[in-house]
């Protein structure tokens, strides 16, 4: 049978294999299967009847002399062993232990002194210990990074390194179990996700709460969350919010689900907040409520820095209030800009600082102990 790749090229001299191929009892060549059969037996009773017969002869000869060694000197064929030394001691096998079967307290000692690239060989050796590096993720060692930043609209994952000097490293964004694996071992100051829809919200959202990557920094740019991925969000804000202190929102629905519950666990540790909309669309679901934990923050000696809302429900009596707070216990430069809020008015604002006596300059800034904020509304 001549293979398919030789019939397909229609070469009947084309060598096949080592230039063999099996035949009957012999080994001939694949150009000798092209022969016909009957040309073969030809050939073998042209052989010399005299020649045969000699081979004949001399295979029998060689048979019978081999049968009268067997029997007349069978100490040849039955104590072979006994050539060899018997005085050699046995050999005991002794099992050592194997790394494999040791146990997981044991191994996850082991893998606490490991850097993370031996962590992620580690987990390819076999399910026992990829099962115990993944369980105990937050004992091991971690990589830091400056950010990290999930852009699903364009399919990728940036990772940028602590070292200013080194370049982003950017990666095809991969399957999400795939990602949790290449996420789990490392922290960030900065979490950027941009991208997401509706579908993806829950899945991505469950990803996050699942690692422990301790952001000091968190934004979700253009993202569209699902009703029911609202909570998780909530989830995801409380489970990191003793390291978040600058959190933002662009462009991200249902806004009026984003509500004072989300800002809640960080407000009063919060030093940047920046919420933004283009107020073509339904506002965001904060209120004063935010504004006075972070009010409350002010008096206690926090820096807060920036307070950048749009389209939210503000008065402008939590806002001069929140004026006159960092008048008493400046810390730090504050900068407030209001957008598209309501029902704040700039009038107001200013009225009712000027009846507590604080006169804002013409540039809308106000000094106190080397520090200055800025009010835009």
């Amino acid at each position: 049978m001549i293979s398919v790749t030789v019939a397909a090229q229609g070469k009947p001299k084309r060598l096949f294999g080592n230039n063999f191929r099996a035949y009957g009892s012999g080994r001939l060549s694949i150009c000798e299967l092209e022969k016909d059969p009957s040309s073969l037996k030809a050939n073998e009773s042209n052989l010399s009847t005299t020649r045969f017969k000699l081979y004949l002869f001399v295979n029998k000869f060689f048979e019978l002399l081999a049968t009268i060694i067997h029997y007349c000197l069978p100490y040849f064929f039955n104590q072979k062993k006994t050539w060899y030394h018997q005085n050699k001691k046995e050999m005991v096998a002794v099992m050592e232990p194997v790394v494999q079967d040791f146990a997981c307290p044991i191994l996850l000692n082991v893998f606490r002194h490991l850097e993370v690239e031996d962590l992620l060989t580690c987990k390819l050796v076999c399910w026992k210990w990829n099962t115990t590096i993944c369980e105990n993720y937050s004992e091991l060692a971690t990589t830091k990074t400056d950010q990290i930043r999930v852009l699903f609209d364009e399919g990728e994952v940036v990772l940028y390194p602590i070292d200013e000097k080194k370049c982003p490293i950017r990666h095809p964004l991969p399957p999400l179990q795939v990602l949790r694996n290449r996420l789990r071992h490392l922290t960030t100051q900065s979490l950027f996700v941009r991208g997401l829809i509706p579908v993806e919200s829950g899945p991505v959202l469950r990803l996050l709460l699942s690692l422990n990557l301790k952001p000091q920094q968190m934004y979700f740019i253009w993202s569209k969350f699902s009703v029911d991925s609202i909570f998780l969000f909530e989830d995801l804000v409380k489970q990191n919010a003793e390291t978040v202190t600058d959190f933002g929102l662009e462009e991200c629905s249902p806004s009026h689900l984003l509500t004072d519950r989300l800002l809640f666990p960080i407000s009063k540790r919060i030093t940047s907040l920046r919420l933004w909309n283009n107020g073509k669309g339904s506002h965001y679901g904060v209120t004063d409520e935010t504004l006075i934990r972070i009010n409350e923050a002010i008096l206690q000696g926090s820096p807060v820095e920036t307070i950048d809302l749009g389209t939210c429900f503000v008065s402008s009596e939590v806002v001069s209030s929140l004026v006159k707070s960092w008048e008493q216990n400046s810390r730090s430069d504050l900068t407030i800009m209001l957008s598209h809020c309501y029902p704040v008015n700039k009038p107001d604002v200013i009225r009712q600082l000027q009846e507590s006596n604080i006169i804002l300059k013409k540039n809308r800034q106000l000094h106190s102990k080397n520090h200055m904020l800025t009010l835009v509304c």
